[in-house]
């Protein structure tokens, strides 16, 4: 065995059998890429040579797409068959397919064409085949679910919707459930389009969808509707009330008392009417919630109402009714760990000790954030479950020589981690559940710690707590938490949580590399400007990241559960979220989180902190300081005498 490095990232990968072969193929690679296509044959003999080298058909790939004419039709279509679904063919057919179309090539392209492929390829091949058929009718119907999108289609769809018109298939009402869905979509520039297919006495409809996606504030005009088609008119008022609902609850209560009375809702649109105002007044602290969660939680509502109806109660801990709220759940609602959780909270506070206790026991059997508070409150230690998988060695064996397991390795060696992950997760597409578990054992052994997290979470084996919570590069960890003061456990989960310890993840609003920094967040602790690379180094995002924490540590009082909560969603937002008047519970806070993301993510955090105190060797536990600790009210928040800072003052 040998380790591998690429950026800081440590990989025990297996003994390397294709040192001289990789070389070959990045030199083949450079040329296919570079010189002219005419003279790509040239290369024929030594791509051929590495027929038995992991990445030979990224070569046949490369070297297709440069020669991609109809003369190459058979070879084109024999890779595309011999490598069908595997990444190496991921995008050449739709290439070929278009190639196809710009030549005019109509026989080939619909012996090559597969539905699902796209709007443009889809209407090009209803197209072609309307050529060729005796029954258009018959055909165009498949149109239907080309029209139902919100964006205006492709060039290529116009012929097809004339032909579709043409045959008297566009309806009134295909028209309007267009219009609906671009509306939804926010796509306003194609309703005025849309408006204009509608007979006259329809178009007020696409004029009231105009109106409410300009202003959601307009429900409240009764010029937008007559009520003439209330089953039409509904959709657009329940989208505007909900939409108002978020932004100015009062005004979205006025359109609700108006068409109420007129019955022109369905009981799922009410119910969406309702959740909307309910949560928005919940989420907002309103004094208007309590009677609002009242009305929305009924049967047929979002399990998310019965949620927060009972998180409103625990914010007023008002014991008895979050028994009645939970106990008119569904069942099955009630056998998740959060009501049990809750349901045992209310008895303890209620006085039923024993009824309490006989809950917690049970819940303090999982590994979850509810049973680790659930021992916590019984004063017990939090049961890990840990069940490693039996590691069955010729099984894995055998998994390490598969095709895709080969050419994911020779990604990894090659530093191209996102063509790898993608081999890896075709690779896990093709095994059954027993063997997407040995993968994870193998992708762990080789240091590819995202890629075991990933294979474990897919097989659904959740007890092998070692290999799913990996002591990922711990050196540079413990040398930060160190230098830092933050705890080691603390940073691990963090790092867990945000990335699975992928050092090149880059989330969708940009924050990168292990820990998922902000690039402005990284300059602001490093002093300087960051580069996206520079935070996919691991050494360098471990100490920005766990620089970082310490900071929100000094500006919350060292506080674990807002520290997590504000690395998530920001600390200027969670001192919003502190209570007005009187301090809360831990556990209360975190159950009236507003934001959903921050709220799993904090409890996720809290039970990763605790299991890695485990992995480290740790015998700490921060569940019974949880379960005693409450969170400050906003009159905690002051300024530092010195830095001026805002900070919560120490507790």
């Amino acid at each position: 065995m040998l380790v591998f490095s690429h950026q800081a990232v440590s990989l025990t990968l297996p003994a390397d059998k294709f040192e001289e072969e990789r070389a070959q193929f990045l030199t083949l690679e450079k040329n296919l890429k570079s010189m002219p296509a005419h003279r790509l044959s040239l290369l024929d003999k030594d791509i051929h040579a590495l027929a038995h080298y992991p990445l030979y058909p990224y070569l046949l790939r490369i070297k297709l797409q440069r020669t991609m004419t109809l003369k190459n039709k058979r070879e084109i279509e024999a890779f595309l068959e011999y490598y069908s679904s595997q990444p190496a063919s991921y995008g050449m057919r739709y290439r070929w397919l278009n190639y196809l179309a710009a030549k005019g090539h109509e026989h080939a392209f619909l012996d090559s064409y597969r539905a699902g492929m796209g709007a443009k390829l889809t209407c090009q091949a209803l197209h072609y085949q309307l050529d060729e058929t005796d029954n258009p009718k018959a055909l165009l119907t498949d149109v239907d679910a080309l029209w139902y999108h919100g964006k205006s289609q492709p060039d290529e769809c116009d012929p097809l919707f004339y032909q579709w018109r043409k045959n008297g298939l566009m309806t009134p009402e295909k028209v309007i459930k267009r219009i609906e869905i671009a509306a939804t979509e926010g796509n306003r520039r194609i309703l005025p389009y849309l408006r204009r297919q509608l007979p006259d006495n329809l178009q007020y409809i696409a004029d009231a969808w105009l109106a409410v996606t300009r202003d959601v504030g307009a429900v409240n005009y009764a010029k937008h509707f007559s009520l003439k088609n209330p089953n039409h008119e509904s959709n657009v008022l329940t989208w505007a009330i909900e939409k108002l609902a978020w932004r100015n609850p009062e005004q979205a209560v006025k359109a609700y008392n108006t068409y109420i009375p007129k019955n022109v809702f369905s009981q799922p649109q009410l119910h969406i009417i309702r959740r909307a105002i309910a949560l928005s007044y919940a989420l907002d602290r309103r004094a208007e919630a309590g009677e609002w969660l009242q009305i929305a939680d009924k049967p047929g509502a979002r399990d998310d109402v019965k949620l927060w109806h009972v998180s409103y109660l625990l914010r007023q801990q008002q014991w008895q009714q979050v028994l009645a709220v939970i106990a008119s759940a569904k069942p099955e609602l009630q056998d998740e760990e959060n009501y049990r959780y809750w349901r045992a909270r209310a008895l303890e506070a209620l006085g039923n000790t024993m009824q309490a206790t006989v809950l917690y026991q049970q819940l303090a059997q999982e590994r979850h954030y509810y049973g680790f508070m659930a021992s916590a409150r019984i004063g017990t230690t939090p049961n890990l479950s840990n069940s490693p998988v039996p590691r069955d060695g010729s099984a894995i064996a055998r998994l390490a020589t598969t095709p895709a397991t080969l050419r994911a390795l020779e990604f990894y060696r090659l530093g191209r981690r996102t063509e790898a992950r993608r081999e890896w997760r075709y690779l896990l597409s093709t095994l059954p559940d027993e063997q997407v578990t040995h993968a994870g054992v193998l992708a762990y052994e080789w240091g590819l710690y995202d890629q075991a997290i990933v294979s474990f979470a897919k097989s659904g084996y959740w007890d092998d707590v070692q290999r799913r919570f990996p002591l990922a590069f711990e050196d540079h960890f413990k040398q930060q938490s160190s230098t830092y003061e933050v705890p080691n456990a603390l940073a691990m989960a963090i790092a867990r949580r945000e990335s699975s310890f992928r050092a090149d993840a880059v989330s969708p609003v940009g924050a990168a590399g292990l820990m998922q920094l902000m690039p402005g967040t990284a300059r602001y602790v490093a002093k300087k400007k960051v580069s996206q690379d520079t935070l996919f180094n691991v050494k360098d995002n471990v100490e920005f990241g766990v620089q970082y924490l310490r900071y929100l540590m000094d500006k919350l009082d060292n506080n674990p559960v807002l520290v997590s909560a504000s690395y998530n969603a920001g600390w200027r937002k969670v001192l919003e979220w502190l209570p007005a008047d009187e301090s809360l519970p831990v556990d209360i806070w975190i159950e009236n989180i507003p934001y959903r993301e921050t709220r799993h993510y904090v409890k996720a955090v809290m039970a990763y902190q605790h299991i890695y105190e485990q992995q480290l060797g740790s015998d700490k536990n921060i569940f019974p300081q949880l379960a005693q600790d409450v969170i400050p009210t906003t009159r905690a928040i002051t300024t530092h005498p010195v830095t001026g800072d805002t900070q919560l003052a120490p507790q």
